[in-house]
């Protein structure tokens, strides 16, 4: 019997996949773990735990599980993951018994140490593990946000598993970007795992792709280009496509941010990499609301990025958002022309409606409404297949997320500190 699980999904697969490596290299056993997509095989197993991760966006269809859970089993339910993180509180209100809060590699392992010993009960000895929250009695305990300072330490997948990921080489982001949860949960310098590591690792990979905020930043603390860090990587790969393997760089699910797409990064791609895709975040067609988000970009830098793709053979998809905060009928326009600029030169534009997140410095504010001429543009554009997206979705999410964040708002934690409300 398996005492304890680990509920997968199609979201929280890639997290699952680099925990499960974390565990295995400090030693444990995951041979000892049900691993499982199927709730209904972790109902009939009825373990003492199980581990879950999930965005902030699941959080409703969660908590179906969880009451399920609660009805038909006396499992412990550990939660981590972004939500976790940014709502510890929420999360335990949800039904949680622990939350996992900040970098899971070394707490997880911890916590699964202890609740063993303790035979699977929340005990005072969790105190001493940074990282959790939980109630002992009747008393709320936050041991404080837990922090990986070399994540390169795990692999990033367990030895004795077949189970394979797309591989973290980067992780953190220094642009703040305001409705991002990224730099403020993973911090403000992005941190890389080695040549060596990342190549021996990508040996088990049929199609070698990559988890990183802005993949042509590896190498550098993450606001700069170190060419030569960049060339290193994906001349290290090539023996590997020789084999066969095929590697994607700078597309799904990793994206480029625009002023790093110049004609030699370009360069390095036609000749290092197999995707002739790149995607890159604009989030609007103006200025001002550029800055607004902190994004620290222009419009023109993404023309320039555009224009360089297209004389390079690579085809942009380009991400806008929309809805923003204090958007103005005038800026939604803009953004408009933009995304037409960017299909008439042959790009693919994927919409994206603003949505609240937790432990970001929007969290707290509002969509603005879209004007007649934005929804009939989207609409009419999606009909020919023009423009790609879940905005329509998006649209009555962000409605339940911002009637959450209003209804069970929590100062979150902060890889860098008290985090700025700007709503």
């Amino acid at each position: 019997m398996r005492e304890i699980a680990i509920r997968m999904t199609r979201r929280n697969h890639n997290a699952f996949v680099h925990l499960l490596g974390a565990l295995e290299s400090q030693g444990f056993d995951i041979g000892e773990l049900l691993i499982t997509k199927d709730l209904d095989e972790i109902l009939r197993a009825k373990p003492k735990v199980v581990l879950y991760s999930f965005f902030t966006e699941e959080v409703w269809d969660v908590e179906k599980e969880i009451a399920l859970l609660k009805e038909k089993t006396n499992a412990l339910l550990v939660a981590g993951g972004y939500h976790a993180t940014a709502m510890p509180r929420h999360t335990l209100r949800m039904g949680f018994d622990i939350a996992v809060v900040g970098e899971g590699e070394e707490v997880i392992f911890q916590l699964l140490e202890v609740l063993k010993r303790s035979n699977f009960r929340i005990t005072k000895e969790l105190v001493n593990i940074r990282g959790l929250a939980f109630y002992l009695g009747d008393n709320f305990v936050f041991t404080g946000l837990a922090k990986v300072e070399d994540f390169t330490k795990f692999p990033p997948f367990a030895e004795s598993s077949r189970l394979i990921a797309p591989m973290e080489i980067s992780r953190g982001c220094p642009f703040g970007c305001y409705y991002c949860q990224t730099p403020y949960a993973k911090g403000f310098r992005m941190r890389h795992r080695p040549i060596e590591q990342i190549v021996k690792y990508s040996r088990r990979m049929k199609d070698m792709r990559y988890i990183t905020p802005n993949a042509f930043a590896y190498g550098s603390p993450g606001a700069v280009l170190r060419l030569d860090k960049l060339e290193a990587l994906l001349k290290a790969l090539q023996p590997l496509r020789k084999e066969g393997r095929r590697l994607f760089y700078g597309t799904f699910p990793s994206e480029v941010r625009p002023e790093f797409v110049k004609p030699e990064t370009l360069e390095l791609l036609i000749k290092y990499a197999d995707n002739r895709r790149l995607a890159i975040g604009a989030q609007s067609g103006d200025d001002e609301m550029l800055k607004a988000m902190h994004r620290l970009h222009t419009t023109e830098h993404v023309r320039q990025a555009v224009e360089y793709m297209l004389e390079y053979g690579i085809e942009p998809v380009v991400d806008f958002i929309v809805g923003l905060p204090n958007e103005s009928e005038e800026s939604q326009r803009k953004s408009i022309e933009f995304m037409k600029w960017v299909m008439r030169k042959g790009g693919k534009v994927r919409a994206h409606y603003f949505m609240p997140l937790p432990g970001t410095p929007w969290a707290r504010c509002k969509p603005s409404p879209l004007s007649e001429e934005m929804k009939k543009f989207l609409g009419r554009m999606a009909a020919k297949g023009y423009i790609e997206g879940s905005w329509g979705v998006q649209i009555e999410l962000s409605k339940k997320l911002q009637k959450l964040i209003e209804e069970f708002y929590e100062e979150s934690p902060s890889y860098v500190g008290s985090l700025k409300q700007l709503c």
